[in-house]
């Protein structure tokens, strides 16, 4: 593993660990694949708070998208610098009547998961309104390092998808195309020498995954 991804996974654990320790929640829930147990190094953090706010202020970069998440609470995704490169969260403000998704795992606080996933809890409870006026721009820088994720790994078609929704042409190679994107959006500078971090450390997961597969096609002498 690179030094900086494995970096991450520390400093993730890390962050998780102190968010939950200074939350006055009723209830905070770990959700996604890290809830289910099924997480890797790759994996964002998605996390649903049960009456409190939602702790944003350390976050370099925040994107409001009401209607990922529930009608009467709220989502959020947010990047935090926790080293050298970027944490994304995904957080959801989660009404103490709508239970938490069967997969979600109990942080603190009280409370049962109910029957339904996350998606499906969102569906059937309703979701919020999408905002009249989205950031563009926190969207792209965004979803700059989340399309990189399925690069890495290799879910190429998933990735080529996303990238282009951020306008990367067809027959770009998508790591060339994820740079010039991040290059032509305004942002701070930290945000971009963090996503530029973790785009170099993407390129190199993927080159060494050409490598192995290479290596594994040559025929025995």
């Amino acid at each position: 593993m690179d030094p900086l991804l494995d970096g991450l996974v520390a400093a993730r654990a890390a962050w998780l660990k102190e968010i939950v320790a200074g939350s006055d929640a009723e209830a905070i829930w770990l959700a996604g694949s890290l809830g289910r147990g099924a997480g890797d190094a790759w994996s964002d953090v998605d996390l649903l708070v049960v009456g409190a706010e939602l702790p944003l202020d350390d976050a370099v970069l925040t994107l409001e998208a009401p209607q990922n998440g529930p009608a009467g609470g709220r989502y959020v995704g947010a990047m935090y610098d926790v080293g050298s490169l970027p944490l994304w969260v995904d957080w959801y403000a989660w009404p103490a009547d709508l239970p938490a998704p069967r997969d979600a795992r109990l942080l603190a606080g009280d409370g049962r998961p109910g029957e339904r996933t996350l998606f499906e809890a969102l569906d059937h409870h309703g979701r919020g309104l999408p905002l009249d006026a989205p950031d563009t721009v926190a969207f792209t820088l965004a979803m700059v390092p989340l399309t990189a994720k399925f690069i890495a790994r290799g879910d190429l078609s998933s990735a080529t998808a996303m990238a282009a929704m951020l306008g990367v042409a067809e027959g770009t190679p998508l790591l060339d195309g994820l740079r010039y994107v991040l290059a032509n959006t305004p942002g701070s500078p930290v945000v971009h020498a963090l996503v530029t971090r973790f785009l170099d450390v993407v390129a190199a997961a993927d080159q060494g995954q050409r490598s192995s597969r290479v290596q594994a096609a040559e025929p025995a002498v």
